[in-house]
C-alpha cells in the first residue's frame, strides 16, 4: 500500500511538474529557428549541420503550430519572412506554395 501511494505521489508530483513548464514564446522561437537556419546553411561538420537542420525544421512547425507563416504566395525566397499568418500567406502544408 505503501508502495503504490509512493508512486502516486511521485506521478502526481512529474506530472504537476511538466504542467508548470514554461513554452517558449513566439519570440523565442523566432530567434532559436534563426539560429538554426544559419548553423543549418553556415556548412561544415555535416552531423552538426543536420542536425540544426533538424532543429530549424522542427521550430518551423512550432511556429506553424503558433499561428505563424514563413512568406506569402507569389514572394521571392529573398523577401521571405515569418509572419502572423494571413490568406494571403504560405501555410506549413500548404501544398500550392510546393508546387513546381
Amino acid at each position: 500500500m505503501r508502495t503504490a501511494l509512493a508512486a502516486l505521489a511521485l506521478v502526481v508530483a512529474i506530472g504537476g511538474a511538466q504542467a508548470q513548464q514554461k513554452l517558449p514564446t513566439v519570440s523565442e522561437l523566432l530567434k532559436a529557428e534563426a539560429k538554426a537556419t544559419e548553423a543549418c546553411e553556415a556548412g561544415g561538420d555535416a552531423a552538426i549541420v543536420s542536425e540544426q537542420c533538424r532543429l530549424r525544421d522542427r521550430i518551423s512547425g512550432r511556429l506553424a503550430q503558433a499561428g505563424w507563416c514563413w512568406g506569402r504566395k507569389g514572394q521571392t525566397d529573398v523577401k521571405k519572412e515569418w509572419h502572423a499568418c494571413q490568406p494571403d500567406s504560405i501555410y506549413e502544408d500548404d501544398v500550392e506554395a510546393v508546387q513546381p
